[in-house]
């Protein structure tokens, strides 16, 4: 796991241990480090950008004193400095990212359990969900309530529900092929597509479906097999990429419809032309 996985799709209260020694996500948070970089989303701005660790968890706070020569008072200022004793202790810690761009941080705070070599969420603003439901406004555009779905489905796996983010995922699914068979109906046999399994009905559909359905039909099957037999955790394992899986049906989908949509517009187009120019 990279750390931008960790920040930007790892929900709250799973457990991340270290790989070897602290491990190599563990390693990228001890410290405030403006080479470490990490590309994300911000939802503050609604853009993607780089963000660096502005406060890692392995920094302490520390107040000094000095003597300004000009008024001769004494100022007190504060900074972060790398404390491995504090590293070694077991508690909360605060992992501050910051946009290079905008200036907006995200604040992560971890529970770090140095003997047992782990880690793990235990807050975060802006939340996973927040970071990634920025990011799914285009499929608004399907005209059908798969925006929705797909946000519940999101919510709730930032919150570690698994079996329930299947649910939804698996409904914006039946939602897209309800819309594509909607289309279709006038040229295949309706009364025997009623009567189908989802395996059945993709193929019947084929020549209407986005291609990465046809070519990954599996993807329902996961998703059912995760409502009815999976547990919350494998649920959460595999979310990632079904919830992709997910997105590129609709991203597809959304570029069927732009095609079909140019195509009616140019041969109305020609079409009145032709009309002008045969006169």
């Amino acid at each position: 796991m990279t750390l931008e996985e960790f920040v930007f799709n790892v929900p709250l209260y799973q457990k991340i241990k270290g790989d070897n020694g602290y491990g190599d996500i563990i390693t990228s948070l001890i410290k405030q480090d403006q080479n470490t970089q990490l590309e994300g989303y911000n939802p503050i701005k609604k853009c993607d950008t780089t963000y660096y660790i502005y406060k890692g968890i392995g920094n302490l706070q520390k107040y000094s004193e000095y003597t300004n020569s000009r008024t001769g008072r004494d100022v007190v200022y504060d900074s972060f400095v790398f404390s491995a004793q504090l590293l070694a202790d077991e508690g909360i810690r605060s992992l501050v990212l910051k946009c290079k761009r905008y200036g907006d941080t995200i604040t992560v705070v971890v529970f770090h359990n140095p003997k047992d070599n782990l880690i793990m969420k235990v807050g975060q603003y802006p939340s996973v969900a927040d970071i990634h439901l920025g990011q799914i406004k285009q499929y608004d555009k399907l005209g059908i309530p798969v925006l929705n779905e797909l946000t519940r489905a999101i919510g709730l796996a930032a919150n570690g529900v698994g079996i329930g983010s299947f649910v939804y995922l698996r409904r914006v699914f039946e939602y897209l092929i309800q819309d594509v068979f909607d289309e279709a109906k006038t040229y295949i046999d309706v009364e025997s597509y009623i009567k189908q399994r989802m395996d059945e009905k993709l193929y019947t559909l084929r020549d209407y479906l986005p291609h990465f359905i046809v070519e990954n039909r599996a993807v329902y099957g996961i998703l059912s097999k995760g409502v009815h037999e999976l547990s919350e955790d494998e649920c959460l394992a595999y979310f990632d990429c079904m919830r992709s899986s997910i997105e590129l049906i609709l991203d597809e989908r959304i570029e069927q419809m732009q095609k079909k949509k140019k195509e009616e517009r140019v041969k109305k187009s020609i079409n009145e032309i032709s009309s002008k120019v045969s006169k």
